[in-house]
């Protein structure tokens, strides 16, 4: 296999929409499906010369090797008479037979229209779940994500540790969509915030201290490439857990009201909307002055350490 190129394959597809394992991996199924195809009826001819036989390439047979050793080619109406995988290459190419094939996929049964909004827009979906706490300092708005607890069905996986590393990865970074990364833009409506080097993105220490991930292994999802699922950018969208829990602990400050929270949560917003929050309840408390005595004046303040603690 080579590195694709519109040199090479004039309506390549982008690596886009978490679909590129779906695509290419069925791109190269079919290609191998040629191969095989070229090597099966070759395969047939020289069986039968061999054996005195018809060619039949439906009686012809690939048996893997076991413990790694190497496959084997033969007639099922004589399967005494076999050949390597190797050999049978290697015969092939000497005979000419094409050893490549150019393979091409398209996901089908796509076929939503947009203007009655009817019809299916994706082949399969990836759904998955997951529970976040946070805490939230009540003096300054500082957000600490403690735990998040991630759960995704990806019917069988290709390579568990690229899909583990893709959940966390894509998880992560909505967790700065969602907490961090505020757009700026300039009275002439230019973007400020354009890159890493002028907003927030996350780090190693924005990571939760306990991070759970797991899948769900789903051998019923047969419509795919090995049965996989995409997993690039669907763990992205569980960060919502996240900011959920944001505004369920702000919501603890006062158990009869659920805050706006814009998005991202960032400190400056978590902190405006504590602000509001205790300025609404300054103009709603009611003292029990007959509690105090009159020689003493008592002022109880709330500890600097004060958090807000939610899960969702």
């Amino acid at each position: 296999m080579m590195i694709t190129s519109t040199e090479k394959n004039n309506n390549t597809p982008p690596t886009a929409a978490s679909a590129g394992t779906d695509l290419n991996g069925f791109a190269a199924v079919n290609a191998c499906r040629k191969i095989r195809k070229n090597l099966t009826k070759f395969a047939s001819s020289y069986f039968a010369a061999k054996q005195g036989l018809d060619p039949a390439p439906e009686h012809i047979c690939f048996e893997a090797g076991k413990s790694g050793g190497n496959s084997l080619v033969f007639d099922e109406r004589n399967p005494e008479n076999r050949l390597t995988f190797r050999e049978l290459v290697k015969l092939a190419f000497m005979d000419r037979v094409s050893l490549g094939e150019r393979g091409f996929y398209s996901t089908p049964e796509i076929n939503f229209n947009r203007d009655t909004e009817k019809g299916e827009p994706f082949f399969y979906y990836t759904t998955g779940a997951a529970v976040s706490e946070v805490l939230i300092d009540r003096f300054t708005g500082h957000l600490k994500l403690e735990r998040s607890d991630l759960l995704l069905d990806i019917g069988e996986s290709i390579n568990p540790g690229i899909d583990r590393g893709q959940i966390v990865g894509g998880f992560i970074q909505g967790v700065g969509w969602v907490t961090n990364e505020d757009l700026r833009y300039s009275e002439k409506g230019e973007l400020l915030t354009y890159s890493p080097t002028t907003y927030k993105i996350p780090n190693i220490q924005d990571l939760p201290e306990i991070f759970n991930v797991d899948t769900i292994h789903n051998p019923h999802h047969q419509i795919n490439i090995r049965r996989s699922k995409a997993v690039g950018e669907p763990p992205l969208m569980l960060c919502l857990s996240v900011w959920i829990a944001v505004k369920h602990a702000l919501s603890c400050v006062r158990n009869d009201v659920c805050p706006r929270l814009n998005l991202p949560a960032t400190g400056e917003e978590i902190l405006l909307r504590l602000t509001e929050l205790n300025d609404y309840s300054k103009e709603h408390r009611t003292i029990d002055f007959s509690a105090l005595e009159s020689e003493v004046s008592l002022v109880v303040l709330p500890s600097s350490s004060a958090e807000t603690k939610a899960t969702v």
